[in-house]
């Protein structure tokens, strides 16, 4: 029932809605049809696979390690330059990529807006202090873990997907994508990045030129692109 008569029209409340029901054991029935294949969705038992919500990983792994080393004081120097190190080193052509990127969509010739200087470039000491906050404060709407996977879900309802000229890292589903991949490597494990999209569905998310870049580059499966009848479907 909506209070006051008003109908909760926030992302948040709806993610916070849909996903509740599988938490626990359910959470497995997520991860399984997020996979590429039915035999690897079938190795996941109940209790394998980890839930989460609105997830800040990188701001709160950089906390932990701080805390784990008993120290009272950040250091955000060293912060900063381990992070455009793991930049530079696992994404150095992004830039390129993202402007020279022409989607399949409609319409045709999908393209980004054209990118700042400091957009995906971290070749001065104020781009890597961007690129620092933007990681630390990427919030990824849904998050799973599996003994093997990281599956990093952003949820959308009659939003779009964000963009911000200001940042390093401009569009919201490679940040996510950057983020994730960058701390799987700081904690040293061998999670492969699943990303996933829930939306309304139509055409307006999938023609994005962020999905299509994403599917592109071969970090978006099609089938990951799902709607918020495809989570209700496994309570």
């Amino acid at each position: 029932m909506a209070i006051l008569g008003i109908t909760n029209r926030t992302e948040n409340w709806k993610t916070a809605r849909y996903f509740a029901p599988l938490f626990g054991h359910g959470s497995v029935r997520v991860a399984r049809r997020l996979l590429a294949t039915e035999a690897e969705g079938a190795k996941l038992h109940p209790g394998d696979v980890s839930l989460e919500l609105f997830w800040k990983g990188m701001r709160d792994h950089f906390d932990q390690k701080r805390k784990d080393r008993a120290q009272t004081r950040k250091n955000p120097t060293a912060e900063r330059a381990l992070l455009a190190q793991e930049y530079s080193r696992l994404f150095p052509d992004l830039r390129e990529r993202v402007m020279g990127f022409e989607g399949s969509g409609e319409p045709q010739n999908l393209r980004f807006r054209d990118l700042q200087d400091g957009n995906y470039d971290v070749s001065t000491p104020a781009r890597k202090r961007k690129l620092s906050s933007n990681l630390r404060n990427t919030e990824v709407d849904i998050v799973l873990e599996s003994p093997g996977h990281l599956f990093i879900g952003e949820a959308k309802h009659l939003s779009p997907l964000g963009a911000r000229s200001k940042d390093v890292l401009t569009h919201q589903l490679i940040r996510q994508y950057v983020m994730a991949r960058i701390l799987v490597e700081l904690r040293g494990t061998e999670h492969t990045v699943v990303p996933f999209v829930v939306s309304d569905g139509g055409t307006d998310v999938e023609n994005s030129s962020q999905v299509q870049f994403m599917l592109k580059r071969g970090w978006l499966r099609e089938a990951n692109i799902l709607q918020w009848s495809d989570i209700e479907a496994l309570w």
